[in-house]
């Protein structure tokens, strides 16, 4: 009889941890297969611009507003 309660016991632990491994699994899964947040467009910041056929340029304005000049102008921004 001792062996019975001795070997329930292992059983018992046995499917608690795997029930607790798989909670886990479950839950990194589901955490990485949440949508990245957009794009932080941060704080503003001075950008100097150059491009072709024309003087360099001073740009005020967050990373996101660069990204749309850099995209309607053609010229190319970097930190100032």
């Amino acid at each position: 009889m001792r062996k019975l309660s001795s070997s329930g016991k292992i059983a018992f632990a046995s499917v608690a941890l795997f029930a607790a491994v798989l909670g886990t699994m479950a839950l990194v899964q589901s955490a990485s297969a949440r949508p990245h947040p957009p794009l932080l467009c941060g704080p503003t910041y001075q950008w100097s611009c150059s491009g072709p056929g024309g003087p360099d340029r001073l740009f005020i304005g967050t990373i996101c507003e660069k990204n749309d000049y850099e995209a309607k102008t053609g010229f190319t921004c970097v930190p100032f």
